[in-house]
């Protein structure tokens, strides 16, 4: 079975690791956006080469006009014509460490991760819509072990996406369902503590915690939410009413994932393992960076594809073969 269909085209967005300490490649080296076609050969598009600091974030698109894209940097969005070939800078201030981009109705919604903030810009209006912030949603109940010794408590969701549930709520996809990270002293030095991620609904205000560590993209496919559970290396899936149902393994950090609807195949982002973590999983073995491909029926993996000139990945989307192509020819 191809992996990629002649009609598609897996665009791969990727970047330097944050973490001075866990690179490898110089910036110039890396390829931050990444076309993947149906013989698995792979083409950077040439004109982001240079953008972002370390790299490119994500994406979205209205499904009834793909050739108009919405691209983010960490701490910029732009708007791409694919046909006039021109871009905007979107007038948002205060943009920093953005995540992921979603496109909810006539809103591009933003993940401002570094403010604990989530943003909405009307593309129609042209203008912001909203700004939430989301200490008002953190949670007045203690966490466990929050009143233990050499335990210091930041109020951080760590919110890295905004998403439609089923039912049209508004959620968000997040590190600290509480609204609270709680940093342990080990050696004179302050770690982070994982493992009550999961989504709040900020329509409803109601949290699910689901004992996630570190989440990342939520999708949702066949009346079901896939989520990766990136810090237990684990492809998670849910009912609508957030049951969960079965786990898939990713083999590493899990994030950014599309789908060919058509075909039923979704296509999940795997990071390379960083440096710091390397011996500390079982194996003590580095995954490379690599889109996984699932068959979404039987929840079967079909295979993997390497992905070469990043350090880590950000994000994955399945474009129609015409426009990743407009894309290609952007200058």
């Amino acid at each position: 079975m191809e992996l990629i269909s002649a009609d598609k085209r897996i665009l791969v967005i990727g970047s330097l690791n944050a973490n001075p300490a866990d690179r490898a490649i110089d910036r110039k080296d890396i390829r931050s956006m990444q076309l993947i076609d149906d013989q698995q050969r792979i083409s950077p598009v040439a004109f982001f080469n240079t953008w972002g600091e370390l790299g490119m974030s994500s994406m979205c698109w209205q499904e009834q006009d793909p050739y108009i894209l919405y691209i983010a940097s960490s701490s910029e969005v732009f708007r791409f014509d694919l046909r006039a070939k021109s871009y905007t800078q979107l007038d948002i201030p205060n943009l920093t460490d953005i995540h992921e981009i979603s496109m909810i109705g006539d809103h591009v919604w933003i993940s401002n991760t570094k403010h604990d903030e989530i943003v909405s810009y009307n593309i129609i209006e042209q203008k912001i819509g909203q700004r939430i912030n989301l200490t008002d949603f953190k949670s007045n109940t203690p966490e466990e072990g929050e009143e233990e010794q050499d335990v210091e408590v930041v109020d951080k969701f760590h919110c890295n996406l905004v998403f439609e549930g089923y039912e049209g709520d508004i959620y968000i996809l997040v590190h600290h369902t509480s609204g609270r990270q709680l940093m342990k002293r080990i050696a004179q030095k302050f770690i982070k503590s994982q493992g009550n991620g999961g989504v709040v609904d900020i329509t409803a205000r109601k949290r699910y915690p689901l004992n996630f560590k570190a989440p990342h993209s939520v999708r949702r496919i066949n009346n079901q939410y896939w989520v990766f559970d990136s810090g237990h290396f684990e492809l998670k899936v849910f009912d609508k009413n957030w049951n969960f149902i079965r786990t898939l393994d990713t083999k590493g950090f899990g994030r950014g994932g599309d789908m060919d609807t058509a075909r039923g195949i979704y296509y999940g982002g795997v990071s390379e393992t960083r440096k710091r973590y390397l011996g500390l999983f079982p194996g003590g073995e580095a995954v490379p960076n690599m889109v996984q491909v699932f068959r979404t029926g039987d929840y079967t993996l079909l295979g993997s594809i390497k992905i070469p000139n990043i350090e880590q990945i950000n994000n994955v989307y399945c474009l129609d073969k015409q426009v990743a192509d407009a894309l290609m020819q952007f200058s």
